[in-house]
């Protein structure tokens, strides 16, 4: 009878620091290079933390790079596109274009990062990849 006792007390004693413990956050960041063979052409980036987005191009390669963030919230499907068609730069930081307005994913939404290749805005895609995170 005392041994019942004791593994209640336990079980109950055990729930209440989990139910304690602090939520961890869930916010992960995604990077997402295209799926050229050889060099990666082109490559898309999400970070979590004030849910900004952007493109970048990082090869001589005559190609432009597309990204396109999409999520679900409430049942509706939300998306955003960035371009970079400016051409290669030698320096790097010149390289990318940022999605330029507030995103405003909901904390915990899963995120779906696409990166492509294209010849010039609205030509066809090539060599797309994606990855997820959340914000």
């Amino acid at each position: 009878m005392k041994m019942g006792r004791v593994v209640a007390a336990a079980t109950i004693a055990v729930g209440t620091l989990l139910s304690m413990t602090p939520a961890a956050s869930a916010a992960k960041d995604v990077e997402v290079y295209s799926d050229d063979p050889g060099a990666k052409g082109g490559m898309a980036w999400f970070r979590a933390y004030g849910e900004h987005f952007a493109v970048c191009d990082r090869d001589y390669d005559d190609l432009g790079v597309r990204g396109r963030l999409t999520w679900t919230h409430n049942g509706v499907k939300h998306e955003r596109k960035v371009w970079h068609h400016t051409g290669h730069h030698q320096d790097p930081r010149l390289n990318c274009t940022k999605y330029p307005n507030d995103i405003n994913v909901p904390e915990g939404t899963t995120v779906y990062l696409q990166v492509c290749l294209q010849k010039e805005k609205g030509a066809p895609l090539k060599y797309c990849d994606t990855d997820t995170g959340e914000a």
